[in-house]
């Protein structure tokens, strides 16, 4: 019998209600890494095109401002005196991160989306791509999350993002208490990627579900 059905069939609801507030406690104990993860895909992102970018000299003007700007209005500045540049699609990711960071989730997954429409070749599109599904994890959508982190990986197994999709997956395995296949996809995580700077946190995962495993195992 696999976790989430170990959850199931109790009348009088507890069970649910346990596991909507361990959702809710979870969410709560990742906000931060959530928030580090979003502004790890837009750091490795923006260093994918910033040399592109630099080189061409038709945009020089537009690259110094993108290497200057420090907030959501000189972003914007960026785009609409050059929109064309290939500064214009770095600002639109910059702010939609900005956004993510500010936890408007909602207007975050919007640009993303716009990026995504616009930009359909452009080398921060897995970028984009993944930022919208950290959004939909990060409002609570988590169910819809996992099936888009599943979409991510299967469509990009060796992206330069795969590591963060592989560890979102994860993470929203454990937050909809099918612990069993969280561990797995863990320890998975640590073998594939051992020099991560996220190792640490996925063995402190794996500590949590082998104690949440133990006490399961102890009440039946």
């Amino acid at each position: 019998m696999n976790d989430k059905n170990q959850n199931q069939g109790s009348p009088d609801g507890k069970n649910n209600i346990a596991v909507a507030d361990g959702r809710e406690n979870l969410l709560q104990k990742y906000g931060t890494i959530l928030y580090a993860a979003g502004a790890v895909i837009l750091i490795v992102a923006l260093a994918v095109v910033f040399y592109a970018i630099k080189i061409n000299r038709d945009n020089d003007q537009a690259s110094r401002l993108l290497g200057a700007a420090q907030n959501s209005k000189q972003f914007e500045d960026i785009i609409g005196k050059y929109p064309k540049s290939p500064a214009a699609p770095a600002a639109l990711m910059a702010i939609a991160s900005s956004r993510y960071a500010s936890g408007d989730y909602d207007g975050a997954s919007a640009l993303y989306a716009d990026f995504i429409l616009k930009y359909p070749r452009h080398s921060m599109f897995t970028a984009a791509e993944l930022g919208r599904v950290m959004c939909l994890e990060a409002r609570g959508d988590v169910d819809k999350a996992l099936l888009e982190f599943n979409s991510f990986l299967l469509t990009h197994p060796d992206n330069y993002l795969t590591p963060q999709a592989l560890f979102g997956k994860a993470r929203c395995l454990q937050i909809t208490g099918k612990l069993t296949d969280a561990k797995i996809v863990y320890e998975d995580f640590i073998a594939a990627y051992p020099e991560s700077k996220w190792r640490q946190q996925a063995e402190s995962a794996l500590h949590m579900i082998d104690r949440q495993l133990r006490a399961k195992q102890q009440g039946n």
